[in-house]
């Protein structure tokens, strides 16, 4: 499990990086959409008095990968509860069995549960689930959409962490692309710098505000991919580091086990000796 883990890990922090530059053309045409007209009014980007929250949340569907799924849970209960809000207030997309359980178990209000997730999500299979997010905010049955999902850092660091994806906030989303590299390992020295640039305007057809309306939905797919992609590399990081330990764990244990066994076989050995030695003395 720890050699398959590690081979998955490599392979969904790839497919990320791959993605990577679609997101941050996505995020700098958005950005230059934005430079173009004035779109603060836009039901996507203006800010609304907050009552009611959709959290879609992302774990795995198995164990075994330490306290990797509990750390997601607890930080998505926790910026709730931040935010002053209760299970009446609050809708929950649960992507993945942990979390459909948990939350099941507990009495939230389930919008929707995914209780089985690709080993390497497809952009297609989250595209639905953007499309529904987007479209409960469009009729304001939520105020906000938050997306928790566990971050990945390094081999052995992972983050849980929540991030806004409605009403849009340009720096989450630079967050989110920027954190697709991680802090340390392989890919660590790539993809440094985001092209994107703040200052060209142009002239849009049909109209900037169809644009992006369009665009909204595929950056909010993307936004998905890419936290299901960071869960799923933590994940298999997070299984190969348990199962490691698990392995060490085993051979101290096999190795303590061994030790007990030549001590009560020297101990056996031992008294059988004595017993020659006394019976031996005994005839003479």
């Amino acid at each position: 499990m720890e050699a398959v883990s590690a081979v998955k890990m490599r392979k969904a922090q790839e497919k990320a990086l791959i993605a990577r530059p679609f997101a941050l053309s996505a995020l700098s045409i958005l950005t230059r959409i934005s430079g173009a007209t004035d779109l603060r009014e836009h039901d996507f980007i203006k800010s609304r008095e907050v009552q009611r929250t959709l959290m879609i949340v992302m774990t795995s569907d198995r164990g075994l990968a330490g306290s990797l799924n509990s750390a997601v849970l607890g930080r998505a209960v926790s910026a709730l509860a931040e935010r002053g809000r209760t299970k009446e207030t609050v809708g929950v997309i649960a992507l993945g069995r942990k979390a459909s359980d948990y939350f099941h178990k507990r009495g939230w209000n389930m919008v929707l549960a995914r209780e089985r997730m690709e080993d390497f999500p497809a952009l297609a299979g989250l595209e639905t689930v953007a499309s529904q997010a987007l479209e409960l905010y469009k009729k304001r049955e939520f105020d906000e959409v938050l997306l928790c999902y566990t971050n990945f850092l390094s081999t052995f660091r992972q983050e849980a962490v929540v991030r806004k994806i409605l009403p849009l906030d340009m720096q989450a989303l630079r967050e989110v692309v920027g954190g697709i590299v991680p802090v340390k390992g392989k890919f660590s020295d790539l993809y440094t710098s985001a092209p994107y640039r703040e200052s060209e305007v142009y002239t849009l057809e049909p109209s900037p505000e169809d644009i992006f309306e369009n665009l909204t939905s595929y950056l909010v797919s993307i936004f998905l991919y890419h936290g299901a992609l960071e869960a799923k590399a933590s994940e298999f990081s997070a299984r190969m580091v348990a199962m490691k330990n698990a392995g060490d764990k085993a051979e101290d244990m096999g190795k303590s086990l061994n030790r007990q066994f030549n001590r009560a076989r020297q101990a056996a050995i031992t008294k059988e000796v004595s017993e020659i030695i006394g019976g031996t003395l005994i005839e003479i």
